[in-house]
């Protein structure tokens, strides 16, 4: 070999060194991501809860659900659920895209959130927004996103809300405007 020749790879190699050296290292990840995948499936999902004394207390229906038992939820397609009063009326239907439900009676719900009141000749009839947590357990719910809510005398919009479907207590948290109408 000529010396022109073991200087050209003399060259490659320190080149070759210079690029390692100074070069990123990916981060090494010791756990490789975990793709989980649902225990059980369910179209076109009906389910009817009771409580201990017999009385339907809510039914719930879906397009599609998905259970992860490993992670303790379950998610929903296109969720409606119906709660019923103490006298087993219908008092409210709730509805959206997306639901999550957790282990600790929890949903999540998420795009284009409907709320219904079922009663007749109630001040509330309609409250929507984006997003929508809602106890299961107790009735309690709460949202940090727009709210709007519509009644056959007001209309009124905000931020945020708070409220008990069994209190039937609803409150916008801030910036609310409000329409109220007297037909008289």
């Amino acid at each position: 070999m000529t010396r022109q020749n073991w200087a050209i790879i003399t060259l490659f190699l320190s080149a070759l060194g210079a690029w390692r050296y100074f070069s990123v290292d990916e981060p090494t990840t010791s756990s490789a991501s975990v793709e989980y995948q649902p225990d059980f499936t369910a179209e076109v999902l009906h389910s009817i809860e009771y409580n201990t004394d017999g009385q339907i207390v809510r039914r719930t229906f879906a397009d599609k659900m998905e259970h992860y038992s490993e992670l303790g939820m379950t998610m929903f397609t296109n969720p409606v659920i119906i709660l019923y009063g103490e006298d087993t009326t219908v008092e409210w239907k709730i509805q959206s895209k997306e639901g999550v439900f957790n282990r600790d009676d929890e949903a999540t719900l998420s795009d284009d959130v409907i709320i219904k009141n079922m009663k007749p000749n109630d001040y509330i009839d309609i409250i929507s927004t984006s997003y929508l947590k809602l106890n299961l357990g107790n009735g309690a719910v709460r949202s940090d996103k727009l709210i709007t809510i519509t009644g056959d005398l007001f209309n009124q919009t905000g931020v945020g809300l708070e409220g008990n479907f069994n209190t039937q207590y609803m409150s916008i948290l801030k910036q609310v405007k409000a329409i109220y109408t007297n037909e008289k």
